[in-house]
């Protein structure tokens, strides 16, 4: 969330290979749709656009599946074994302030310039907020569910300064013909800017920095270390922020973790608990409708395509891209 997904998927949506979702966040694996959908309906967002064929290459771009638990990913593998998943990551001070003032200014129609520093730091608790922030947690249970190979790890910096590059690197990932050159409107283009998002936009407060560095500073350096220090300089800055501590903020972080966001935390684990009930019994559901308990890849009703038969029309592996 907050990494450029919105400007990754319009690039995609033009290449010759690739058929994008019409819908950009199908969000299928997540919440909402799958209580309200089967996979057929899942299968036909991919279809093709009247009078065209099949693309090779057919893919979805949702951030929430970052927020994915282990167990998740691993329902998602069953069916759908071949991804070849993306994941875009940004500063984790950079990309945590950006959400906060969407959350704020987008989503709650406030303005981010009369927020106490307190309540932002509430926000920051949220298990919206703290599961996005938390690349190594993502990156673990996906590289572990497909393996490195399935997974491509880009950044929101090279995005920035080269998205040629970037956008090579991707193509190259997923199969499709990397020579392709990115669209003139998508050199410059910055596509759900935050400052474009938010009619107020506000400097991190010096306490919300430290906030957020001593809380990341810890998952990145582990993440730094997966990643064969490709992040060192995120760790260096984190820690140099860090080290600027202050005796009211750490009071203020204790009292905030410890008292003021127990009762939402302690809300979000209950509800979080029943979601899992919901969703796997949807899981269930799926799995006995699709899969055969012989062989796990042979449709187990009539009507609409197999996994295994998607594969034949399209002429190619079926790809989603998470970011």
């Amino acid at each position: 969330m907050r990494c450029g997904s919105t400007w990754l998927y319009q690039v995609l949506k033009c290449h010759p290979d690739i058929q994008m979702s019409e819908l950009k966040e199908v969000d299928f694996f997540f919440l909402d749709r799958m209580l309200q959908h089967d996979f057929n309906w899942y299968e036909g967002l991919f279809g093709p656009s009247r009078g065209n064929s099949f693309k090779p290459i057919r893919g979805e771009i949702s951030p929430r599946y970052a927020r994915l638990k282990a167990w998740q990913v691993k329902k998602v593998a069953g069916l759908l074994p071949d991804l070849r998943i993306i994941l875009i990551l940004r500063h984790p001070i950079e990309r945590a302030w950006s959400q906060t003032l969407y959350d704020f200014g987008r989503l709650r129609g406030r303005d981010i310039r009369n927020v106490a520093n307190l309540e932002i730091a509430r926000q920051l608790e949220r298990a919206r907020s703290k599961l996005s922030s938390d690349y190594l947690r993502t990156v673990e249970i996906w590289s572990k569910t497909f393996g490195w190979e399935a997974l491509h790890i880009g950044f929101f910096d090279d995005l920035r300064d080269n998205p040629q590059l970037f956008i090579t690197g991707i193509l190259r990932h997923i199969g499709a013909n990397p020579s392709w050159p990115l669209p003139q409107e998508f050199v410059k283009k910055r596509v759900w800017a935050t400052n474009s998002l938010i009619e107020h936009e506000l400097a991190i407060p010096e306490v919300i920095e430290w906030y957020i560095a001593d809380g990341l500073v810890e998952p990145t350096r582990r993440l730094n270390e997966i990643l064969q220090g490709r992040i060192s300089h995120w760790v260096d800055e984190l820690e140099r922020i860090r080290g600027k501590t202050r005796l009211s903020w750490r009071i203020l972080k204790e009292l905030n973790r410890s008292l003021l966001s127990m009762p939402e935390t302690l809300a979000a684990q209950a509800y979080h608990a029943f979601l899992n009930g919901r969703l796997w019994l949807r899981w269930r559901q799926i799995v006995r409708s699709y899969v055969s308990p012989g062989d796990g890849r042979v449709p187990a009703q009539s009507g609409g395509r197999s996994v295994s038969e998607n594969k034949v029309v399209s002429g190619g592996r079926d790809e989603l891209l998470n970011s």
